[in-house]
């Protein structure tokens, strides 16, 4: 089952009022009806099924030379000599991530290496240099991916973005947008119904499919939720929810916190901005899907411009924006319809530093020409945000930028 980025709303106003009716309301945590994909548009990663391996699997490669799957740095661009004696040595630095019948290993970071030895865990890369908050790596850590469809993050490009399971049974949630390392936001729609202790945040995340990245993510157990006063599920007004953590998560190369806008400041005309998701619910298990984070380049969309906009929908001529969102998108075949909600839009304030502009809330349809997609709008709520932090006695400066 795909959980969407966005679920899409099947509504018709016919008044001019601003709520919806919850009969005519897909529910944001369900399966979506199916739409249309342009032809022209690549296929997408979930839709591709890939050969599960074992750990360690045997196979041949194209030369008919036995071969086994390992983690990308133990083995040479060649592969072959792999580098069991030395941690230190990476392998090679680019990673065609296609996945398909012919693939010899199913997970993004293995390869067939010949002259197989023993696993050995690699050296862990240093933190990066600018500790502030926001900062984007552009080009991954440790390793760089071509292939796939284009859309993928590097490992570790956006490490503020957080998944979110169920602490019963592991199943996939949502995301959230770490915000301190004990602090998790997210879309109120997400996490509403779960209690105190029902969700683990998880950080550091890339391929769900695989553990063998070369920096390891941290779990950690949720233990508060405040949802912001004045959200209303079936509208989705007021959409926020903040996630204290148990114990705090160690910030490091592909972890780190978004910066936060001010009280009421204005993104609407941020270019090049980025949202990010993943799109299974087939999350940390053996499945048979390759599972990457997701990257999705939009510009913002000004309020009225809008909210005009999806007038033309089948929302109608009543319709009216809430003031609780902001809009991105609109580009055909590009939306945020392939990840999450709750997932973070981030919009660049200097080079490959990126503030927190909304968070994935509703849409309508996937990639339709002129109709931009929903958010949460993170400036509203910036001083209920700081107001919590306190109350739990942490401070506001992590996420402030300077």
């Amino acid at each position: 089952m795909l959980l969407p980025l966005l679920s899409i709303l099947a509504v018709t106003m016919a008044y001019p009022h601003t709520t919806v009716d919850p009969s005519l309301l897909v529910d944001v945590f369900g399966t979506p009806p199916a739409t249309v994909r342009p032809t022209n548009l690549p296929p997408r990663l979930e839709d591709i099924t890939v050969k599960p391996t074992e750990s360690g699997f045997i196979n041949t490669n194209s030369n008919g030379e036995p071969c086994q799957c390992l983690p990308y740095y133990l083995c040479d661009s060649d592969l072959n000599d792999v580098h069991s004696n030395n941690a230190s040595v990476t392998g090679y630095e680019l990673l065609d991530v296609r996945f398909g019948v012919n693939d010899d290993c199913q997970e993004s970071v293995e390869r067939c290496c010949k002259k197989s030895k023993p696993y050995v865990e690699p050296t862990t890369p240093e933190p990066p240099t600018k500790r502030g908050c926001g900062y984007r790596n552009p080009h991954g850590i440790g390793f760089k991916i071509t292939g796939g469809n284009g859309d993928e993050a590097q490992f570790g490009e956006f490490p503020w973005v957080v998944a979110l399971l169920d602490a019963a049974n592991g199943s996939y949630v949502g995301v959230g947008v770490l915000i301190h390392p004990l602090v998790v936001m997210t879309g109120a729609h997400v996490v509403y119904k779960y209690p105190a202790g029902g969700l683990i945040a998880r950080a550091g995340e890339w391929d769900t499919q695989t553990t063998k990245e070369p920096l390891k993510s941290q779990e950690r157990l949720v233990e508060d939720i405040v949802i912001k006063e004045g959200f209303h599920p079936k509208t989705l007004f007021n959409d926020m929810a903040l996630l204290r953590l148990q114990r705090p998560l160690e910030l490091a190369a592909h972890i780190n916190v978004i910066c936060l806008p001010e009280q009421d400041e204005e993104l609407d005309y941020s270019r090049q901005c980025v949202a990010n998701g993943w799109g299974k619910n087939v999350f940390g298990g053996r499945g048979r899907y390759a599972v990457i984070l997701k990257r999705v380049d939009v510009d913002m969309v000004p309020f009225d411009q809008c909210a005009n906009l999806l007038k033309r929908t089948r929302l109608g001529n009543h319709f009216q924006l809430h003031r609780s969102f902001v809009c991105a998108g609109g580009e055909e075949g590009r939306d945020t319809c392939q990840g999450d909600g709750g997932a973070p839009l981030s919009c660049p304030i200097s080079e490959n530093r990126y503030k927190l502009s909304g968070l994935v809330a509703w849409g309508i349809g996937c990639g339709e020409k002129d109709v931009p997609a929903a958010y949460v709008r993170v400036s509203m709520f910036r001083r209920w945000t700081d107001d919590n932090m306190l109350s739990w006695g942490l401070n506001t400066d992590g996420y402030t930028a300077y």
